[in-house]
């Protein structure tokens, strides 16, 4: 691996740019994912030599972290004391799951098992890059995988 350094950042950039901001457009209003990308990306830069292993999964940990820095700044602002959870109003994620139906069956799943899904259904990470992104262990993200595969079949009426 070559050193990190600009060149590779670049490389980093270029290659997981699109990745990470269809990651912060599904769970943020549209308005707040360009200046969060940037906050990825500088936050990337900062930290490059804590990588340890693929560059996408470190990427969307850090996206991580903005999107819940960025919601509760958001949601403190607005001086609401309803409890925080992922957005789901006027996200593009709300947007194109309301259309196919998928929103509904997401709603019935905690953050931690909806994330699961999103992680490895939707950006098509295995179970360990999943775990890393999400700050979890391996075990906890299957698990986590596993309880809410159980609970869209319930909700869905396909369980047997």
């Amino acid at each position: 691996m070559r050193q990190r350094g600009s060149v590779w950042f670049e490389d980093v950039y270029r290659d997981h740019r699109h990745h990470v901001w269809r990651y912060l457009l599904r769970r943020m209003p549209e308005r707040d994912t360009e200046d969060a990308l940037a906050e990825v990306f500088s936050q990337a830069w900062a930290s490059r030599h804590s990588l340890r292993g693929p560059a996408l999964p470190w990427l969307y940990g850090i996206a991580r972290h903005v999107v819940a820095r960025t919601l509760a700044r958001v949601h403190q602002s607005a001086g609401s004391s309803a409890p925080l959870t992922l957005p789901v109003a006027d996200s593009a994620e709300e947007q194109t799951a309301a259309r196919s139906g998928a929103l509904a069956a997401l709603s019935c799943l905690s953050d931690a098992e909806r994330e699961a899904v999103l992680l490895i259904a939707w950006e098509g990470l295995s179970p360990a890059q999943a775990a890393r992104a999400a700050g979890c262990s391996t075990p906890a993200m299957t698990l986590r995988l596993h309880r809410a595969r159980r609970r869209l079949e319930r909700e869905s009426g396909e369980a047997t």
